[in-house]
Protein backbone atom coordinates (compact mmCIF):
# COMPACT_ATOMS: atom_id res chain seq x y z
CA UNK A 1 0.00 0.00 0.00
CA UNK A 2 3.25 2.26 0.80
CA UNK A 3 4.78 1.63 -2.20
CA UNK A 4 1.16 2.52 -4.64
CA UNK A 5 0.89 6.28 -2.35
CA UNK A 6 4.60 7.15 -3.61
CA UNK A 7 4.25 6.30 -6.99
CA UNK A 8 0.94 7.94 -6.81
CA UNK A 9 2.99 11.07 -5.33
CA UNK A 10 5.89 10.85 -7.80
CA UNK A 11 3.29 10.95 -10.95
CA UNK A 12 1.51 13.62 -9.09
CA UNK A 13 4.80 15.16 -8.77
CA UNK A 14 5.75 14.89 -12.35
CA UNK A 15 2.02 15.77 -13.62
CA UNK A 16 2.26 18.82 -11.57
CA UNK A 17 5.97 19.75 -12.97
CA UNK A 18 5.27 19.29 -16.59
CA UNK A 19 1.85 21.28 -16.20
CA UNK A 20 3.43 23.95 -14.97
CA UNK A 21 6.46 23.83 -17.39
CA UNK A 22 4.05 23.46 -20.53
CA UNK A 23 1.84 27.19 -19.35
CA UNK A 24 4.96 28.72 -17.71
CA UNK A 25 6.79 29.58 -20.60
CA UNK A 26 8.11 33.36 -21.08
CA UNK A 27 5.33 35.58 -21.53
CA UNK A 28 3.94 36.01 -25.82
CA UNK A 29 5.40 39.04 -27.17
CA UNK A 30 2.41 40.45 -28.94
CA UNK A 31 4.80 43.40 -31.24
CA UNK A 32 4.81 42.56 -34.47
CA UNK A 33 5.52 43.82 -37.93
CA UNK A 34 3.40 43.81 -41.23
CA UNK A 35 4.75 45.29 -44.57
CA UNK A 36 2.08 46.62 -47.20
CA UNK A 37 0.15 49.51 -48.67
CA UNK A 38 -2.06 52.10 -47.13
CA UNK A 39 -5.64 51.39 -49.27
CA UNK A 40 -9.12 53.46 -48.65
CA UNK A 41 -12.10 51.00 -48.07
CA UNK A 42 -15.63 51.85 -47.77
CA UNK A 43 -17.81 54.29 -49.84
CA UNK A 44 -17.84 57.97 -49.47
CA UNK A 45 -18.04 59.47 -46.74
CA UNK A 46 -17.11 56.29 -44.57
CA UNK A 47 -14.40 55.89 -46.07
CA UNK A 48 -11.39 54.37 -43.88
CA UNK A 49 -7.71 53.53 -44.17
CA UNK A 50 -6.92 50.13 -43.96
CA UNK A 51 -3.53 48.02 -44.88
CA UNK A 52 -3.15 45.46 -47.08
CA UNK A 53 0.47 43.05 -46.69
CA UNK A 54 2.02 41.74 -49.00
CA UNK A 55 1.58 38.27 -47.69
CA UNK A 56 -2.49 39.15 -48.74
CA UNK A 57 -4.09 39.90 -45.30
CA UNK A 58 -5.96 42.90 -44.67
CA UNK A 59 -5.93 45.22 -41.59
CA UNK A 60 -7.90 47.96 -40.63
CA UNK A 61 -5.77 50.43 -39.00
CA UNK A 62 -6.04 52.10 -35.89
CA UNK A 63 -3.33 54.31 -33.42
CA UNK A 64 -2.26 52.11 -30.46
CA UNK A 65 -2.07 53.77 -26.82
CA UNK A 66 0.50 55.57 -25.90
CA UNK A 67 1.60 55.98 -29.31
CA UNK A 68 3.29 59.20 -31.22
CA UNK A 69 2.43 57.99 -34.22
CA UNK A 70 -0.50 59.80 -36.03
CA UNK A 71 -2.94 58.58 -38.35
CA UNK A 72 -3.12 61.42 -40.83
CA UNK A 73 1.13 60.60 -40.88
CA UNK A 74 0.62 57.39 -42.09
CA UNK A 75 -2.13 58.06 -44.62
CA UNK A 76 -0.10 60.79 -46.41
CA UNK A 77 2.09 57.62 -47.02
CA UNK A 78 -0.62 55.92 -49.08
CA UNK A 79 1.16 54.71 -52.34
CA UNK A 80 4.70 53.80 -50.55
CA UNK A 81 5.64 50.23 -49.08
CA UNK A 82 5.05 50.42 -45.81
CA UNK A 83 6.46 48.70 -42.56
CA UNK A 84 4.06 49.20 -39.31
CA UNK A 85 4.62 48.00 -36.42
CA UNK A 86 2.07 47.10 -33.32
CA UNK A 87 -0.31 44.26 -32.66
CA UNK A 88 -2.98 42.84 -34.04
CA UNK A 89 -6.15 43.68 -31.63
CA UNK A 90 -7.84 40.43 -29.93
CA UNK A 91 -11.47 40.43 -29.21
CA UNK A 92 -12.96 43.09 -31.82
CA UNK A 93 -15.93 43.26 -32.40
CA UNK A 94 -17.24 42.91 -36.14
CA UNK A 95 -18.55 45.95 -37.37
CA UNK A 96 -18.67 47.13 -41.04
CA UNK A 97 -15.30 49.35 -40.66
CA UNK A 98 -13.38 46.14 -39.48
CA UNK A 99 -11.63 44.46 -42.22
CA UNK A 100 -11.54 40.30 -42.88
CA UNK A 101 -7.63 39.84 -40.82
CA UNK A 102 -9.23 42.26 -38.26
CA UNK A 103 -7.51 45.65 -36.68
CA UNK A 104 -3.95 46.59 -36.20
CA UNK A 105 -3.03 48.68 -33.55
CA UNK A 106 0.07 50.88 -34.92
CA UNK A 107 2.81 52.01 -32.50
CA UNK A 108 5.48 52.74 -35.05
CA UNK A 109 5.88 52.67 -38.64
CA UNK A 110 8.74 53.58 -41.43
CA UNK A 111 8.68 53.72 -44.97
CA UNK A 112 10.72 51.09 -47.02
Amino acid sequence: MKSLKKIFSVFSVLFLGASLFAYGGKAEETQTSIVGHIKYFGNAPFEFPGFETVDGFVYTIRIAENSTVTLKEIEAEQGYLLELTGEVAKDVKKMPDVLKDGVFLVSGWKKL
